[in-house]
């Protein structure tokens, strides 16, 4: 760099952590999707021995997912690559204090130094709520994320699927999306067929889990989504302060509850006659489920006003048209805006698919 200053790199940081973090970041990712994997594979092959698909086109719908989570991972991380560059690239430019072009300055030097001052986590969640329009998307992430720890909790139950908590850390640190399609491809691969019933009744030998009709504390499950969605209407408000790292990082928190609860170990039998119907537990997930999408759309709503508020525009069919056109162009307006767009077009596919594969019939899509 011409006229740059040269200083010693031994005055300028004081020993290698953050490559160290962002490798054990990535690995930590690796062994979560290798983990999911892992289970994935072992039901997968139990379906394909037993050849005791739940339905007739169990094998194409779990193919569904799967490739479904290979895109979604694709799409998000190729942007999330493109964001390192970008940021490294910033960063390089307005170095003055060291010779980035000379020889003997290395390479994870470099990188070393870009970490310590680049503060990737807080840069990107800063960059894609900056406008309202960008907002307009990455809102949306926060809003798939709480509904899906729900379902997470309620599924996972339902299947037996071991360390629910590990999906939700894969989402959070790799893409809800990609998280989502493994955990549906999970579900697939778990589902069996039904008992076989002998007129109205289900054979004698089969013994009902209770554990499906089981259901936690209401509190315990309404609490976290209500914090994340308050936090999510928050967000953007605190943007550039001291309190927004504390403001995203508690949702981030919470919605591990709803996907761990569990019956204790000590949940006796005399507990487990008090427990409530499988048709109980199922009404109270798809009113929950309702009254959330009701948030949803009114959170989604009011982002939208904001946005044409924006741009000049009134809540009418020209300018929500206008607004419809002018959307997609801000999902490549920075390559972190991308990332978290694509993760969210992607969980609304993701979503769409699993409403198709089931039918549309709320029994099937909670797992009954």
């Amino acid at each position: 760099m011409s006229g740059a200053v040269q200083s010693d790199p031994v005055q300028l940081i004081q020993g290698y952590r953050s490559l160290p973090i962002l490798g054990g970041y990535l690995i930590l990712a690796g062994a979560l999707a290798v983990n999911a994997c892992r289970i994935i594979y072992v039901r997968y092959c139990a379906r394909l021995k037993q050849n005791d698909w739940d339905r007739p086109h169990g094998h194409a719908q779990f193919l569904l997912f799967a490739s479904l989570a290979g895109l979604s991972l694709g799409t998000t991380w190729y942007y999330m690559f493109a964001f390192f560059a970008h940021s490294y690239l910033n960063w390089a430019a307005s170095q003055l204090l060291i010779d980035l072009a000379n020889s003997q300055t290395g390479t994870l030097f470099k990188l070393e130094l870009w970490l310590q001052n680049a503060k990737l986590f807080r840069e990107a969640w800063e960059t894609v709520i900056e406008t309202r329009a960008r907002f307009w998307w990455s809102g949306q992430i926060f809003l798939w994320t709480t509904g899906w720890s729900v379902f997470l909790g309620v599924m996972a139950r339902r299947f037996k699927i071991p360390h629910a908590w590990a999906y939700m850390l894969l989402g959070q640190i790799v893409a809800i999306s990609f998280a989502q399609n493994l955990f549906y491809a999970t579900i697939l691969v778990s589902r069996s067929q039904p008992p076989v019933k002998r007129g109205n009744r289900m054979a004698k030998n089969v013994v009902r889990d209770p554990v499906v009709a089981w259901s936690p504390s209401v509190y315990l499950e309404a609490i976290p989504v209500a914090i994340s969605l308050i936090g999510t209407v928050l967000v953007p408000s605190v943007a550039h302060t001291k309190y927004f790292m504390l403001l995203l990082l508690i949702p981030h928190l919470l919605l591990f509850i709803p996907a761990i609860l569990r019956p204790s170990r000590s949940w006796s039998r005399e507990s487990q006659a008090q427990v409530g119907t499988e048709e109980g537990v199922l009404r109270r997930y798809v009113t929950g489920f309702k009254w959330y999408t009701a948030a949803c759309v009114a959170i989604q709503a009011h982002s939208t006003f904001l946005v044409l508020q924006d741009n000049g525009l009134t809540m009418g069919a020209a300018s929500l048209g206008s607004l419809a056109r002018h959307l997609p162009s801000v999902i490549y307006e920075h390559p972190a805006v991308s990332s978290v767009s694509w993760d969210v077009i992607m969980c609304t596919a993701t979503a769409i698919a699993w409403v198709v594969v089931n039918g549309g019939e709320p029994r099937k899509m909670l797992g009954q």
